[in-house]
């Protein structure tokens, strides 16, 4: 295996942590946050900011009166990607709590009066969250050596493609930047459209077969079934055709395999092994034609069946990825303890091998578990079900950021389904 080499020399002085990156950071996480918690409540789904922000960065860091360095530039890129990923966070969970009956009753009538619960739920977790990663960054980053990172990757080079000077790179990025919002803008319906970006042709229905059912060589009855085709355009979307680029061939063709697994193989299989499944449901055919809608019938079983099953997958497969990375992590943590042990001086020797120390992102995570604790307490009312659920959740945490980290190294944030 090759000497990684970075791309600023690990004994390289130049400025990093700076005023002006730090504010322009929490400046754009502010703003990328608002846009994902927007979208994510309307659609249940955000985008990553990541690579947004490092264009975004490269042109601000560009400015006469706000130049500034790659170091600085990564630090900017980095707050904004995190902060958005942390509103995330918040849209995904702190709305159940308005949506919640207890015994009748509303468990929280409105947002403002449970500001400061809210917060504290967010910053207790967050924290928490960071700290599991810390212990796994060198497992998953460093020595893991099949995860391509798709988005860091792309992000790395839109970075370095900022400082080429003279080159062309800083073109074709803002190129490819504005021709990404032209073609977004004339498809788009609230746009100048001029364009669809699908086309979805009439289903095409199959003539019903009738199969007939024995046991004991004896007919025990005969099911009608029905079925058909649908029809549509691959999607004419920018931001599909860049994630596509950036996860490479291979992670794309897994992702399309898992598209036509679950629509074509597990949905069909689904509705011929229970054709009662849609009564049951509460789907009602239409009037016209006597039959379900097939997009409607198809939604249903994917969300009520199919989706579970490519959750339980994920789970898996990350569980024995884990498990078989096992061995780098708990030489990641002995190593940590043993420099620890020795003194930071001796112990890390670049900028690059500066981690916070074990023993402190330990005391850290038994201090954020206590107010989590209170938290539980205060809905649950009882200590005794409150420190249970906390330690079984902070458990469960460490595992969800274990299978969090794997994913976005494998398949980028923007589509990862941890949530």
């Amino acid at each position: 295996m090759p000497e990684f080499k970075p791309y600023v020399p690990h004994d390289s002085t130049e400025r990093e942590f700076t005023l002006k990156a730090a504010v322009a950071g929490i400046l754009m996480a502010a703003l990328f946050g608002a846009a994902n918690a927007y979208l994510g409540m309307k659609a249940g789904q955000t985008v990553a900011a990541t690579i947004p922000a490092a264009v975004i960065a490269i042109a601000l860091f560009r400015l006469p009166f706000f130049r500034g360095g790659v170091l600085e530039q990564n630090l900017t890129r980095t707050a904004a990607s995190v902060g958005e990923a942390l509103v995330a966070g918040a849209i995904f969970t702190i709305p159940a709590f308005m949506m919640v009956n207890v015994r009748g009753q509303r468990l929280w009538v409105d947002l403002a009066s449970h500001y400061w619960a809210g917060t504290l739920i967010l910053l207790a977790g967050g924290l928490l969250g960071i700290f599991f990663i810390i212990v796994l960054r060198r497992p998953l980053c460093v020595e893991s050596t099949d995860l391509p990172f798709p988005e860091s990757t792309a992000s790395a080079e839109v970075v370095k493609a900022g400082q080429a000077g003279s080159t062309d790179a800083p073109k074709y990025v803002f190129g490819a930047l504005g021709l990404g919002a032209v073609l977004q803008f004339l498809k788009d319906p609230k746009g100048f459209q001029l364009f669809q970006e699908e086309v979805v042709l009439p289903f095409l229905r199959f003539p019903k077969s009738i199969i007939s059912y024995t046991s004991d060589n004896k007919q025990i009855g005969t099911v009608a079934y029905g079925g058909g085709i649908a029809y549509t355009t691959p999607a004419a979307s920018p931001a599909l055709i860049g994630i596509g680029y950036i996860i490479g061939p291979r992670l794309a063709a897994i992702n399309f395999s898992g598209g036509v697994i679950a629509w074509l193989l597990l949905i069909p299989l689904v509705l011929f092994v229970d054709p009662d499944l849609p009564q049951r449901l509460g789907l009602t055919p239409d009037g016209a034609s006597g039959s379900l809608p097939w997009d409607v019938l198809s939604n249903t079983v994917w969300y009520n069946v199919v989706r579970p099953i490519a959750v339980g997958a994920m789970l898996v497969g990350t569980v024995c990825t884990l498990y078989s990375m096992r061995e780098s992590i708990l030489r990641s943590i002995r190593g940590a303890f043993e420099a620890s042990a020795k003194g930071a001086v001796h112990a890390v020797q670049t900028r690059l091998d500066i981690d916070i120390p074990i023993k402190w992102t330990l005391i850290a995570t038994v201090v954020l578990v206590v107010p989590i604790t209170v938290i539980y307490h205060h809905f649950a009312g009882t200590w005794h079900a409150a420190i249970i659920a906390a330690v079984v959740m902070t458990v469960t945490g460490f595992f969800l950021a274990a299978v969090g980290g794997y994913l976005v190294g494998l398949v980028g944030s923007a589509h990862q389904p941890v949530s």
